[in-house]
């Protein structure tokens, strides 16, 4: 019996090989393609800064059944580079960032390839201005947004990092109020932010800035804004009324059985100052634009901008 069934597993095994031809081999070539290239603000055709790590740029190739989405990592300076691409035509449609842009197709031949996308950033970073004062560090800037449907530009902050991936995910200064600003007019405004190495919250003795400059060593800088359309909310006020037990009157009272009688209404008026909130119909990802990033040597003053990425 045990050669019998022996005999059958090997003619089994042997059909099955047969049938799928195994050792065949696989026709499919491989990538064929590499391309570079960097996003561009359409308006300025300067490169479109960016927070590394968490930023890419979606494509689609095209001529497939299933187009699924591809994500291409974009480095801070606004360029990327993929050496493992096939030959072919695409879509460039990204689908949440901190640029609005039309769908744009290109085509990548065999061999390398250069592709640059022209975008429209939610918030331009202009006119940066960098200086020491004493031990504060300093910028003044022009933020606005070419986006018409940005009604206000959220946040602007001077953030700071040990090293030159800086942005609002690696910033060590975000506890000083003078590094921020918000509620800004988007159609152009100056503003000048400020870090002191030695900011003290005089509420609680804190000194937040102090593990950053506890060591003497470059420091990296930029300045980080973010565009969205806001909801506008008035200040207003409201009344709230509650049942409270007047315990004086009806000890005056001589503290009667009816002491349910003795509940009285007091309202209470309470002012609410005026807010805005993003409501979701431009720039839902909450993505921040971006200045380039400056090396700042505290000892010299100087600031450097960084180009080798």
């Amino acid at each position: 019996m045990k050669k019998i069934i022996s005999i059958l597993s090997c003619a089994l095994a042997l059909t099955l090989v047969s049938s799928c031809n195994w050792f065949e081999l696989d026709n499919q070539e491989g990538w064929d393609a590499s391309v570079e290239g960097q996003i561009l603000d359409a308006g300025t055709n300067q490169p479109i800064q960016f927070a590394q790590g968490f930023s890419a740029i979606t494509v689609v190739e095209k001529g497939w059944k299933a187009q699924a989405n591809q994500s291409w990592a974009v480095k801070n300076n606004g360029s990327y580079k993929n050496a493992l691409v096939f030959s072919g035509q695409y879509t460039m449609n990204t689908l949440s960032n901190n640029f609005i842009a039309e769908p744009q197709d290109f085509i990548l031949q065999k061999g390398e390839n250069k592709v640059n996308f022209n975008v429209i950033p939610f918030v331009r970073i202009d006119n940066v201005q960098w200086a020491m004062e004493g031990k504060k560090i300093k910028v003044t800037c022009k933020v606005s947004s070419p986006v018409a449907s940005v009604n206000n530009i959220g946040e602007v902050r001077l953030c700071v990092a040990k090293d030159r991936f800086v942005s609002m995910n690696d910033n060590a200064c975000d506890q000083d109020p003078a590094s921020s600003i918000t509620d800004v007019d988007p159609s152009g405004t100056t503003v000048t932010l400020y870090v002191d190495p030695d900011y003290t919250n005089l509420a609680t003795g804190a000194k937040p800035n102090a593990q950053e400059f506890q060591y003497d060593q470059p420091h990296f800088v930029r300045i980080a804004a973010i565009g969205a359309h806001y909801t506008i909310i008035p200040a207003w006020t409201e009344e709230v009324e509650e049942s409270v037990f007047d315990y004086d009157a009806y000890v005056a009272a001589g503290m009667p059985e009816d002491w349910w009688n003795y509940f009285v209404t007091v309202v209470t008026t309470i002012e609410h100052p005026a807010s805005y909130s993003n409501d979701g119909t431009v720039n839902s990802a909450k993505a921040y634009n971006y200045s380039p990033v400056y090396k700042l040597d505290l000892k010299a003053g100087t600031f450097t901008e960084v180009t080798d990425w």
